[in-house]
């Protein structure tokens, strides 16, 4: 009997459809009607995914997380960790902490996550770091698209870069062992963390959109030579504003294989659960179809059957077995 291929999601805002229930406010029925992007039996084709610690960033969030105001920041934070319980103690979820914690089983019983937290404006100080990190959050991406005391976002200021802050806890993080997220910040300050980082393996970007468009939010080419050259992974998500066409999504792994020398530092992910329906494309637009990107990435982008394997999971894979 031939092995069934596996699946892993680098980036999926995994509870955001379900923020209204597990926080008991009104304020997140915006991604209510994103469920259908997460049905269960789609959820059960996964062998393993990141999902996101993550609430929509009010104006006063944003401003706080600029300013570093305690007061407003100390309620996100309470949130998220009410966030980061509910994934601890839902049945439907397998928390990832150290590579022997992976269960890969035909028969589902419950997602493999990773618990990563997407923006750390509740970062204030490295001691943070260690109380997310007891809480099973293995992987951080330092800002969203907006500036905070860390850095700059893919929205914020161009010229912004990592901060004195922003250095410290990324040596905690290394310190820490874990996993060290580029996306959403601008340009200069994921250069800024590939330098700090200098060798370190376990730097990434979850989720980017490509070399179609010329914003902050796509990745460049020295970015991700810089992260393949250290061992990491960069995946890259269908999302209509960002890329063309489907077919183009798929293509561009073929040039960021050539960029980075394999394939052997691409990943998939979908971003379901973070993305409104009209940013969806219609050959792929819930996560019961991956499969279809599979059949693409070999069909119109003329990949090995080994290198497909690796892009929908051995690559993310090889990151977790470092945990």
């Amino acid at each position: 009997m031939t092995e069934r291929m596996r699946f892993a999601d680098f980036h999926m805002d995994r509870a955001n459809p379900w923020l209204e229930e597990i926080l008991n406010n009104p304020e997140f029925r915006y991604a209510a009607s994103r469920k259908k992007q997460l049905p269960r039996e789609g959820l059960e084709k996964l062998d393993l995914h990141f999902a996101t610690i993550y609430r929509r960033a009010s104006d006063e969030i944003k401003s706080a997380a600029r300013t570093g105001n305690e007061q407003v920041l100390a309620t996100v934070r309470t949130e998220l960790e009410k966030l980061i319980d509910y994934y601890r103690t839902t049945d439907h979820f397998h928390v990832i902490e150290s590579y022997s914690d992976l269960k890969l089983q035909d028969r589902y019983d419950a997602n493999n996550i990773v618990l990563h937290l997407e923006g750390a404006d509740i970062i204030t100080n490295p001691d943070v770091v260690d109380g997310l990190y007891e809480r099973g959050v293995r992987s951080v991406g330092l800002v969203y698209n907006h500036d905070n005391k860390l850095g700059g976002g893919a929205r914020g200021k161009k010229d912004r870069g990592l901060t004195a802050l922003g250095k410290r806890v990324v040596d905690r993080m290394i310190q820490k062992g874990i996993i060290i997220d580029t996306s959403h910040a601008n340009h200069k300050t994921s250069r800024d963390i590939l330098q700090r980082v200098g060798d370190y393996t376990k730097t990434v970007t979850t989720h980017t959109t490509g070399f179609y468009g010329m914003t902050q939010r796509d990745i460049t080419a020295d970015i991700l030579e810089d992260i393949a050259r250290k061992g990491g992974v960069v995946g890259f998500f269908p999302v209509k504003p960002m890329f063309p066409s489907f077919e183009k999504y798929i293509e561009n792994f073929r040039k960021a294989s050539d960029v980075a020398g394999s394939v052997n530092h691409l990943a998939f992910a979908s971003d379901f659960g973070g993305l409104d329906a009209e940013h969806l494309f219609e050959e792929f637009d819930e996560i019961g179809k991956l499969s279809l990107v599979a059949e693409q990435l070999s069909e119109l982008g003329r990949f090995t059957d080994d290198d497909v394997a690796k892009i929908m999971y051995g690559n993310v894979e090889r990151i977790v077995k470092q945990l």
